[in-house]
């Protein structure tokens, strides 16, 4: 079957498809010249491989927090081990500022699932989705059914190599669907290839 691409523009409340084999783009607001974008979501749903392929249909710099946070403050399991995952996440959070405010040219920055993990209102929250209000934010989700969405992620994230468990990580999606969910200034959902979203993405935004 052919993926077909749905496009919903939204003012007020959010209209919320779901089909097989499509690839559902919901707009939430315009995206203005000129603006970074932000892929968000939870682990597992894509974010690295989808914003890879935009980047090179672009020509857009790529700018992998988890891979760069790896490469300048090391490597994130034994970081949080050692330090935990607060010190992590204000530590990751920190990272993502310095890359935004150190770059004027257009660049696709791929967020870490914990992103917007921190307490809602809390001063690290406001200061993510803060972050965000600087570009143009899309969350990737495989499914807006969260026991779909579940089993695929869990599926995905339990055969790489970083010996994540099945429960932990069906918890730690649970907890952050909503809030992805409901994120973004637009939401993309499918069960589709990373190449099909990314070409929903361009289309949507009008690079193709």
């Amino acid at each position: 079957m052919t993926p077909a691409f749905l496009f919903g523009v939204c003012d007020a409340e959010p209209v919320l498809y779901e089909t097989i084999m499509t690839v559902l783009v919901q707009i939430r607001r315009q995206r203005e010249q000129g603006e970074r974008i932000f892929l968000i979501g939870p682990g597992g749903v894509g974010k690295s491989t989808v914003g890879d392929l935009l980047a090179g249909r672009w020509g857009w710099d790529l700018l992998d927090l988890d891979l760069i946070f790896c490469a300048e403050l090391g490597t994130i399991g034994p970081y949080i081990a050692e330090r935990g995952y607060e010190a992590y996440r204000m530590a990751n959070l920190g990272l993502a500022e310095s890359l935004v405010s150190d770059r004027n040219q257009p660049a696709i920055l791929v967020t870490s699932s914990g992103f917007l993990a921190a307490p809602e209102g809390s001063g690290d929250r406001r200061r993510s989705l803060a972050l965000l209000r600087t570009g143009y934010s899309i969350t990737l989700l495989p499914s807006l059914d969260i026991d779909i969405a579940t089993a695929i992620v869990v599926e995905r994230q339990v055969n790489r190599p970083f010996g994540l468990t099945a429960k932990s990580e069906a918890e730690k999606f649970r907890a952050r669907f909503a809030i992805y969910r409901d994120a973004g200034d637009m939401l993309v959902t499918s069960l589709d290839s990373p190449s099909m979203i990314a070409d929903a993405v361009s289309e949507s935004l009008g690079f193709s």
